[in-house]
C-alpha cells in the first residue's frame, strides 16, 4: 500500500480544515442568524474601507485610470464607514433591498413568461408565468421572510459542504 506525499497529506487537511470550517459557519448561521448578518456586515464595511483606501493610493503609484480609481476607492471608504458606524441597520437595509430585487425580478420572469405564452408558448408558459409573478409577489411583501429563508439554505449548504469536505479529507488519507 503507498503512503500518502506531503502535498497530498497537506490537501487532505486542506479539504478536513475547510470542512470544519463549514460546518461551524455553517452551524453559527443557523443558530445566530442576526448577529451573524451583522459579522458579515462589519467584515464587508471593512473590505470596502481598507480597497478604497488602497485604490486611492493606488493613484499615487500608478495614475493610469486616476478618475476611476479615485471615484472608486472614494466611493470605497465612504461606503466602508457608514456600514462600519450602523452594521445592524445594513443588515435590515440589505434585507430590504434584496427582497425587494427578488420580488421584482420574480414578477419580471413572470411577466416574460406570460408574453412567452401569448406568442405561442402555450398554457406551460402562462402557468410558470403564473407562478413566477405569485412567487415575486411574495418575496416582495415579505422580504425579511425571503432573507431568511436563503440564510437558512446557505447554512445548510455550508454545513453539506463541510461534512463533505471532512469526509473526502479523511477517504484520502
Amino acid at each position: 500500500m503507498a503512503t500518502a506525499t506531503t502535498p497530498d497529506r497537506a490537501m487532505n487537511y486542506a479539504f478536513v480544515l475547510g470542512g470544519v470550517t463549514g460546518v461551524i459557519f455553517g452551524i453559527i448561521l443557523l443558530i445566530r442568524q442576526e448577529e451573524a448578518l451583522s459579522l458579515l456586515a462589519v467584515l464587508l464595511g471593512l473590505w470596502w474601507l481598507i480597497h478604497g483606501a488602497f485604490m486611492v493610493f493606488a493613484v499615487f503609484v500608478d495614475n493610469t485610470d486616476a478618475g476611476w480609481k479615485l471615484a472608486i476607492g472614494v466611493l470605497g471608504m465612504i461606503a466602508g464607514i457608514l456600514v462600519l458606524a450602523n452594521p445592524t441597520e445594513t443588515v435590515n437595509l440589505f434585507q430590504g433591498l434584496f427582497g425587494v430585487y427578488l420580488g421584482v425580478l420574480g414578477i419580471l420572469i413572470g411577466l416574460v413568461g406570460f408574453l412567452g405564452a401569448f406568442r405561442g408558448g402555450g398554457v406551460g408558459a402562462a402557468v410558470f408565468g403564473a407562478v413566477s409573478v405569485l412567487i415575486g409577489l411574495l418575496i416582495l411583501f415579505n422580504a425579511e421572510f425571503t432573507t431568511t429563508l436563503l440564510i437558512t439554505l446557505f447554512a445548510a449548504l455550508l454545513l453539506i459542504n463541510g461534512v463533505v469536505g471532512i469526509y473526502m479529507g479523511l477517504q484520502a488519507r
